[in-house]
């Protein structure tokens, strides 16, 4: 073991004291604070907000504080096809109808790995786990289309954000322990060889105790509701009573089926063209396991740009608090002058970042266009759902080589992929761990 003695802690500060760079950013970082002070102005001004392949500058949403941005981003993925099939002009779905759903699946999902893990101590990892967190906001692809197809979506004004939606601490909290107490009672009746008809009945009732709570917080979802519009021509259009199924199938031309979630995670781990899933990772009984499909960066782009090419904006997962300027909107790997700043280096390759939890699939937004240069991408226009008050109107710009490092996941449709990619993108998929950081719950 290694202590920091007097001796050593002296000859530390000396050093320290003695560089005058050190100590000029010393006084920038204690005024203004340590991002502000290291921001490297000119790679910003080097990222211009335009692009060669620009398909939507729709008015963006805002999750506030919550974190449902693939909630948001999937919708905003859908609307887009709305408005370009039904010229409607910023439109907006509903993000608290899905994420309502999504409280009450993940609740009863839970329940379920409680049962199934009832016969294990509380010391045991999984179960550990499962009672660490319950339940989250956060999700992904997979568990946006399972909600989807079993819910349907509904516009807006059928359900508006309200303000435990837009701030869902306290929601999240109250709920977590009422979970956490629900373990408790389930665990004792599969130990105590409660019959399944017992265990039953106390799971409707538990699931609809949930319900009122949510729809206490989030409000009553419409089972009916009439959607009215005015097209870009001004002509009026009315879907007359519809249910949310109703609304989704009428409005949304979209299959599910025919999209794939791209995974880049290099190294011999993770071989490419090699399809993957994660242990308990969905969001309701009975859903679809979240599937991805490793490939490889340069992959990664040419199907990204592809589907932008024929106007189809991309969905995709990233850390997005790594180097970046959330006022000026950009993500690159040189925002930030850490080593001229503080005399660190920063970061390791992509995947030992990923083991060592340094950087994780933490946001899901919205690709809607590219900058290409000499047939290569050199900057991608993201739709994010902050709000408009951040980067231009809510649109950030993110730099190739920030897309390469921090990038995880995208969300294109199979026809991009080749032939051999399809017919191994059919295999059976290597499971990895529940505590793997590619598991969205």
């Amino acid at each position: 073991m290694v202590q920091i003695d007097n001796k050593n802690l002296k000859q530390i500060r000396s050093e320290f004291l003695d560089t005058s760079k050190y100590r000029n950013t010393q006084n920038a970082v204690m005024k203004n604070g340590i991002k502000k002070s290291i921001t490297n102005q000119s790679e910003i001004n080097s990222h211009p907000f335009i692009f060669s392949i620009d398909i939507d500058s729709n008015k963006v949403m805002n999750q506030k504080k919550s974190g449902r941005c693939w909630d948001f981003s999937g919708l905003n993925f859908i609307r887009y096809h709305i408005e370009k099939d039904h010229h409607i002009k910023d439109m907006e779905l509903s993000p608290s109808y899905i994420y309502f759903y999504d409280k009450l699946e993940k609740g009863n999902y839970f329940y379920q790995n409680i049962i199934d893990t009832a016969d294990q101590p509380l010391s045991d990892r999984l179960v550990n786990w499962l009672l660490t967190t319950p339940q989250q906001d956060g999700g992904d692809w997979q568990l946006l289309v399972d909600l989807i197809e079993k819910y349907g979506i509904v516009p807006m004004q059928a359900m508006p954000e309200d303000a435990v939606s837009a701030n869902s601490q306290e929601l999240n909290r109250m709920y977590d322990r009422k979970l956490q107490k629900d373990a408790l009672k389930l665990r004792d009746l599969v130990n105590s060889d409660a019959s399944d008809e017992k265990i039953k009945s106390v799971l409707h009732q538990m699931n609809a105790e949930n319900y009122r709570i949510l729809a206490i917080s989030l409000g009553t979802p419409p089972e009916k509701f009439t959607y009215e519009y005015r097209d870009e021509n001004d002509e009026y259009h009315t879907t007359g009573q519809v249910t949310p199924l109703e609304f989704f199938k009428k409005f949304v031309n979209i299959n599910f089926n025919d999209y794939v979630e791209l995974m880049n995670l290099p190294g011999d781990k993770y071989p490419y063209n090699t399809p993957f899933a994660v242990e308990i990772s969905g969001n309701m009984v009975d859903g679809q396991p979240s599937r991805y499909f490793n490939v490889s960066m340069k992959d990664m782009e040419k199907t990204a740009i592809e589907q932008l090419k024929d106007d189809e904006p991309v969905w995709f997962g990233c850390d997005v608090l790594q180097e970046w300027a959330p006022q000026a909107g950009v993500l690159t790997e040189k925002v930030f002058d850490w080593d001229r700043s503080f005399g660190i280096k920063l970061g390791t390759d992509k995947t030992k970042r990923f083991e060592y939890r340094e950087s994780l699939p933490t946001h899901a937004m919205l690709i809607s266009g590219v900058d290409m240069r000499d047939d290569e991408p050199v900057r991608w226009k993201i739709q994010n759902s902050w709000g408009s008050k951040v980067g231009h109107k809510g649109y950030f710009i993110m730099g190739n080589d920030w897309m390469e490092q921090y990038t995880y996941e995208t969300v294109v449709n199979k026809k991009y992929l080749t032939k051999k990619q399809l017919a191994d993108y059919q295999k059976e998929p290597v499971m990895l761990p529940y505590w793997n950081a590619m598991n969205p719950i």
